[in-house]
């Protein structure tokens, strides 16, 4: 008898111990350091006003990247890695910026030089050191007049489908 509660005293006490290691880590075990990130996108200069929103992404060497959404007034942004607001991991970044309005027969069309859409031919980066509320992201144009406020009757006759 006095084996058996020996053997649930150790048992109880790794349990625990096990369960209280599992909580330091936090969920899913990730140990990436995180911090709060938001910034500008600047187009020659100005922010990016495009009049639609547009999407950023942060995508660090390994682990999982930052996506934000562009607001298309100010160009201003807030990352998100793993929930709402969290920001990115901290270290380098290769970044894309997408900002697409709807054209010609219903299709996407860029308003932005489509080169940083792709991380391959974006050419930009940022390096997280902390947090922040000011990270610039400078781009270069031209930023093409929002394709939704074009005369209708100068499209032609396709109706898009």
């Amino acid at each position: 008898m006095k084996e058996d509660s020996n053997f649930m005293l150790r048992y109880s006490i790794c349990s625990a111990i096990a369960l209280l290691a599992i909580a330091a880590v936090g969920c899913g075990g990730r140990g990436e350091k995180i911090v709060p990130v938001s910034g500008t996108v600047m187009i020659d200069g100005q922010p990016l006003a495009a009049g639609v929103d547009g999407f950023i992404t942060l995508a660090p060497a390994s682990g999982r990247p930052a996506i934000g959404k562009i607001d298309g007034q100010t160009g201003k942004f807030t990352l998100t890695t793993y929930e709402e607001g969290d920001g990115a991991l901290v270290g380098p970044h290769e970044v894309t910026v997408t900002v697409n309005a709807i054209g010609r027969g219903g299709n996407a069309q860029s308003l932005i030089p489509e080169k940083y859409q792709e991380f391959q031919t974006s050419g930009l980066t940022a390096k997280v050191d902390g947090p922040t509320d000011s990270l610039l992201i400078e781009i270069e144009g031209p930023l093409k007049k929002n394709v939704k406020e074009v005369d209708p009757r100068t499209l032609g006759d396709d109706p898009g489908f």
